[in-house]
């Protein structure tokens, strides 16, 4: 819609302080949805809003039912230091659909004070405290009923609890599909009965040690990383209910145990992220009727040894910045569906003869900076298929000692920072790449900053 069209056609239009506040100012984007996407996953956004936007800057602004009258306007979105929203503010709004107010510093008990809005879809309060770090722990109430909100966000607010008002307890978000709790003070169950139709929960940056996720057979996907979390089990961390997840990240916890029972029912699990807890061990026939797992990451731990005995369908194995010493005949053999398999900063000194014999699919294999000065003779000659290999931070003195004749499939090698006496041009292939570099330069990093590496996700 032109700008001149939006005037002419929304003359109750009024910004009340506008006239007051000269530090406000109004804009109306017609093509630009950058603000509004940045936190954001619905592919739809474009069409809730449909160029009808509504974005206010400014120090300090009041609102009351008769300051914002449009009866096109879709979407608006607040930036504030000092901001005040009375109940009713957005009434004279029939067709909001997206409302974001994140980083305005409002104060938890004012976080719901706009009141009802029963078409809002989208609903942003993230980050209030996003400047200065004196919210406290502090419980929040809704009073209101939202039916056909879909997605709310209310990350990094120091939130201990959510309670509701009244007879709400059960109905209160019938339609929410997407929660974002993250960054709060969240230590225990929540009061607020979660909607059965969530679908996206991310419950990060919290201090949870215990939590139940009963009713909420609809979940696709939950985030829990950056927790308190020593166990998986039924009595701290119920997960049996959540036979639909297909994404589970519980990384940068205190998981010591994982129960059996808690995981082996999340048949339609296809990623599933224990980066950098405490596990010794990783009993992978908790995982043998997950027959659509196909990531499985566990960085950061301090496992010792792997032997796989079942069968699984996983394609991605990361088992990055563990204490593995030895690579035998029996640590992947039974993962003949493997494409990615990564090793980096381990402590592995020998791979047995034949170590990837059943890894026919193997495209990608991470083996830097480990403790290795040879490979087997002829260890590639089951794996045609792979393209990529990182050896870099090693002990390698020759080329020899890895390439072994022609058949060798890798078209870019990694070999940087290995102690090379000599070169032997001989041996490169024309059509692989090696990289050489012998300056000492930083490998894999085994800390938390790292834990999300991009080729997992």
């Amino acid at each position: 819609m032109p700008l001149s069209n939006f005037y002419k056609n929304n003359k109750s239009f009024t910004m009340k302080e506008a006239y007051t506040k000269p530090l406000i100012v109004l804009t109306i984007v017609l093509t630009s949805l950058s603000l509004i996407i940045e936190a954001i996953e619905l592919a739809d956004l474009a069409n809730i809003c449909e160029n009808e936007i509504l974005i206010l800057n400014s120090d300090s602004v009041k609102f009351d039912r008769n300051s914002i009258v449009s009866s096109t306007l879709r979407c608006i979105v607040i930036r504030s230091d000092n901001v005040n929203i009375e109940e009713g503010s957005f009434a004279n709004v029939p067709n909001l659909k997206y409302l974001d107010l994140r980083r305005n510093r409002i104060s938890k008990s004012n976080l719901f004070s706009f009141g009802n809005i029963s078409h809002l879809k989208i609903l942003n309060l993230g980050h209030q405290d996003h400047r200065h770090n004196y919210y406290s722990e502090e419980e929040i109430i809704i009073s209101n009923k939202y039916p056909e909100l879909e997605y709310l966000d209310l990350s990094y607010n120091s939130i201990s609890d959510i309670l509701v008002e009244g007879d709400l307890l059960e109905n209160l978000l019938p339609n929410l599909t997407h929660l974002n709790l993250s960054g709060n003070k969240i230590s225990s169950p929540l009061s607020l009965t979660l909607p059965p139709m969530l679908q996206y929960f991310d419950l990060s940056d919290n201090g949870i040690s215990q939590f139940s996720f009963e009713k909420l057979n609809n979940l696709l996907s939950l985030r829990l990383d950056n927790n308190n979390i020593n166990t998986l089990n039924h009595h701290h961390v119920d997960l049996t209910p959540l036979q639909n997840l297909v994404n589970l990240s519980v990384t940068n916890n205190q998981i010591k145990y994982i129960s059996s029972n808690s995981i082996e029912n999340l048949f339609n699990l296809r990623d599933l992220n224990l980066s950098y807890n405490y596990l010794s061990d990783f009993d992978f026939k908790m995982i043998k009727d997950l027959h659509s797992l196909e990531v499985l990451a566990l960085d950061g731990n301090s496992i010792d040894a792997v032997s796989i005995s079942v069968p699984l369908n996983i394609t991605t194995l990361s088992l990055n910045c563990n204490r593995i010493i030895n690579i035998t005949t029996d640590s992947f053999y039974n993962l003949n569906n493997l494409r990615r398999l990564f090793l980096s900063r381990n402590t592995i000194r020998n791979i047995y003869v034949n170590s990837f014999e059943n890894q026919k699919l193997l495209e990608e294999l991470y083996l830097d900076d480990n403790d290795l000065s040879h490979l087997p003779p002829y260890w590639y000659q089951f794996t045609k298929k792979l393209r990529y290999l990182n050896l870099s931070g090693n002990k390698f003195t020759s080329l020899e000692s890895v390439l072994y004749d022609s058949n060798f499939p890798v078209t870019r090698l990694h070999f940087e920072r290995n102690p090379l006496i000599y070169i032997n041009g001989s041996v490169m292939l024309p059509e692989m790449t090696i990289f050489l570099n012998i300056e000492p330069r930083p490998g894999v990093r085994c800390d938390n900053e790292n834990m999300h590496r991009k080729y997992l996700y």
